[in-house]
């Protein structure tokens, strides 16, 4: 079987419920109702039927909850060797990108460095033993200010550190259009952080993929769906080979015809995507599933090409890339 590369991994969308529980009880924070009745009920827009059977969860609630129940080194460690050790054992992952959105657990009084220092341990520990590789991403969270973006990113650039190599902007996309963070993704771009954003996804135009890439320096994009009301900017992106971190179960507990008819579109139009799992815990899904269902919404594609370009996109060396893909497709 195919080893297979996830890009586009949200680390509290990795977290087990079990693991949520006990994190949760032992840093004092309350939740609603048990870890594993709590997942199955994220639904952020419930039907009229479901409406009476709830009480149904956002899926940033949830983000918030369990990023309030990650404090310590020992934490953030646990965490990502998790997250790499489901990816194993689910989908044969061997390298992945875990985003995490470090404004968030500063604000609950986490220092950077400790949850930086515990990323790192993570990985090693996944290196180790599990033989699965990866990289983080410090994500900018849009909901806060472009002062707040450009101090989250000078604390990376202070608190350097190999295992986390670049900068994302998540959450709800009309919660903070790309323009509001330029000066903190130049600043990244400075210091030789690879860029990426969440764009093309809610917001109903495609210009937010350009600016996403003109303006902020974004190496790839994550989602980009909305990118097919615009045929000027799908043709410049299919001539740049830009890379389109895609996952088709997000953000509801069902499937979106929608998201998959998109999908099939850019592919069409000459767009490159790779196949990631977003929050794998929480809705669920594995990227394996996800790999699954881009076979069948383009059958013309093999996961071979899915992965290579995922390897195309990763946020590593060329020598590191090279080495990949050796491992993987053989050369």
């Amino acid at each position: 079987m195919l080893q297979l590369i996830d890009l586009h991994l949200h680390l509290p969308g990795t977290v087990r419920a079990h693991t949520l529980a006990e994190l949760a009880t032992k840093n004092g924070v309350e939740l609603p109702m048990p870890a594993d009745h709590l997942y199955p009920r994220i639904n952020s827009d419930p039907t009229e039927e479901e409406k009476g059977k709830g009480p149904w969860f956002p899926l940033l609630r949830v983000y918030e909850l369990i990023s309030a129940s990650l404090r310590t080194r020992e934490d953030f460690s646990r965490v990502v060797y998790e997250a790499l050790e489901d990816g194993l054992r689910n989908s044969n992952l061997c390298y992945a990108e875990l985003a995490f959105s470090p404004s968030v657990h500063m604000q609950a009084g986490v220092e950077y460095k400790e949850m930086a220092a515990g990323i790192s341990d993570g990985f090693a520990r996944a290196r180790e033993t599990l033989g699965v590789d990866g990289r983080a991403i410090a994500a900018v969270n849009r909901e806060d200010s472009g002062q707040v973006a450009v101090q989250l990113v000078e604390t990376v650039i202070e608190h350097s550190n190999d295992d986390i190599v670049g900068i994302g902007l998540d959450f709800y996309e009309l919660a903070g259009m790309p323009e509001k963070f330029a000066e903190a993704f130049h600043l990244a771009g400075e210091h030789k952080l690879y860029r990426t954003a969440h764009a093309g996804e809610h917001a109903p135009t495609a210009e937010t993929v350009a600016t996403a890439i003109d303006l902020l320096g974004c190496d790839r994009i994550d989602h980009g769906y909305q990118i097919l009301r615009d045929p000027k900017i799908v043709e410049r992106c299919a001539e740049l080979g830009t890379v389109f971190n895609v996952a088709f179960t997000t953000s509801r507990r069902a499937l979106i015809q929608w998201r998959k008819d998109s999908v099939a579109a850019m592919v069409e139009a000459g767009l490159r995507i790779s196949i990631n799992s977003d929050d794998p815990a929480l809705f669920p899904t594995t990227l394996r599933r996800e790999m699954d269902l881009a076979s069948e919404v383009v059958p013309g594609k093999t996961e071979a090409w899915f992965v290579s370009n995922s390897i195309d996109a990763a946020f590593i060396s060329d020598v590191d890339k090279r080495r990949l893909r050796n491992r993987v497709l053989g050369g």
